[in-house]
């Protein structure tokens, strides 16, 4: 969601179709989503890539430079600190060009004063450009920042690139990508929150009884819907850099198309979603209870689906939400099926003894074939964590989880506990 709308619609191809990626996460009251096709563009060529991301890099430059110069002013950085902390957004983000457009003029007379530059030439070089969010990622920095001199404004387009900082005065630095200053950092970046939708709940900080480190509990005391839950997760990495904040972790249930050999979206969980699907991992790690699929929807699509196979799909996302955007998804996928011999799916079965009967999420082998690239894909920040295998189709064992999330090339990026409620 970070950039401007530079693509149509996407498509992962599985075996002669595309992936197609339904725009809908379901809720438990309606079963799975109605499957929908996504219709394939085409990208940009890697020269046409390359060029386009100089020049946003320079306008990004630009933009911070200008900025970081106009927080020399007293006043004006004590109103900025002012519109940071009444920010209603999670991490107190702000959207720079609904700053710099604003009636007052206060943003956009402060940016042309400190650069010698017209009000009209600092809205229109905003609004060509990237959306871009401004804030303080790193929460030591937002705690700590109470308006003072001693700071600087940071951008970078992807989590790999280095930020280039200015201070107050102008200079230029380049930051590590890996750990932040000890000096406050004001980002300026590429969009991560849609601020066009104000519903959405990744606008604001959980309200809902979000309980054991970010997962929903289903809401108050309400009874959580009977289906598959998972309780612990543990990522080799967040998948973010510090400059972007944190990271948007989701999961995706995917399952077959129609009657296709392909694969559509049933159900995203994340913190963008509501209810008993909220989850939010800011860390490594993650405990709690946080709904996957629930009963009806397994039973829905098991009824639609015969012997069909479902696959969780982990990602970290920093563009649309819920939406698979980045073309290495095809590889990884094929990659874990490589890895774990096609046994890359998932469905819920009992297990025990008479008397001890229990339910319980199995592996199964997944149906769908990845054989070929069907549409050119534009790619995008979001990182592919990978594709859950149940433990024993590996060698690997890990106390206290039960499912192991495998990446590009069969690279063990995480595991998770998966059980049925």
């Amino acid at each position: 969601m970070s950039h401007r709308t530079r693509f149509s619609g996407l498509a992962l191809a599985l075996g002669t179709a595309s992936l197609a990626l339904a725009t809908a996460c379901t809720d438990d009251r309606a079963g799975p989503a109605v499957p929908t096709d996504v219709q394939s563009g085409s990208a940009s060529s890697p020269s046409t890539g390359a060029h386009r991301k100089a020049v946003d890099r320079a306008a990004l430059e630009k933009q911070a430079r200008r900025l970081a110069l106009a927080l020399a002013d007293p006043a004006f950085r004590s109103y900025f600190h002012a519109q940071l902390e009444r920010s209603p957004y999670r991490e107190h983000k702000l959207h720079y060009q609904a700053l710099v457009s604003a009636s007052d003029g206060t943003v956009r007379g402060a940016l042309g004063r400190a650069t010698a530059e017209t009000e009209s030439t600092v809205a229109s070089e905003a609004a060509a450009g990237l959306s871009l969010e401004t804030y303080l990622p790193v929460p030591a920095h937002r705690a700590g920042w109470k308006g003072g001199p001693e700071l600087l404004v940071a951008t970078a387009i992807t989590d790999a690139d280095a930020p280039v900082a200015f201070d107050i005065h102008g200079r230029r630095s380049v930051l590590s990508a890996r750990t932040p200053p000890a000096t406050p950092v004001i980002a300026l970046e590429p969009a991560e929150l849609r601020f066009d939708r104000p519903g959405d709940p990744s606008f604001v900080t959980c309200t809902l009884s979000c309980g054991g480190g970010g997962g929903g509990d289903g809401g108050g005391s309400t009874t959580p819907p009977a289906g598959l839950y998972m309780t612990t997760s543990h990522l080799r990495e967040t998948f973010e850099g510090w400059l972007k904040g944190s990271p948007e972790i989701e999961i995706l249930v995917l399952g077959q198309l129609r009657a296709t050999d392909s694969l559509t979206k049933y159900q995203c969980v994340g913190e963008r979603m509501g209810g008993a699907y909220y989850f939010n991992q800011d860390d490594k790690d993650w405990a709690g209870n946080v709904l996957v699929f629930s009963q009806s929807q397994i039973e829905s699509y098991k009824a639609a689906h015969p012997g069909q196979a479902t696959r969780l799909f982990f990602m970290e996302d920093d563009d649309t939400s819920c939406e698979i955007r980045n073309e290495n998804a095809l590889k990884i996928l094929g990659d874990v099926d490589v890895t774990v011999r096609g046994l890359s799916g998932g469905r819920d079965t009992t297990s025990g003894t008479t008397g001890t009967i229990k339910k319980v999420w199995k592996f199964i082998k997944a149906g769908q074939k990845l054989l070929a690239l069907g549409a050119s894909l534009i790619n995008t920040p979001d990182d592919i964590i990978g594709n859950a295998v149940e433990d024993i189709t590996t060698t690997e064992r890990y106390t206290g989880y039960n499912w192991i999330i495998k990446g590009e090339s069969g690279i063990t990026n995480g595991y998770v506990n998966l059980l049925m409620r």
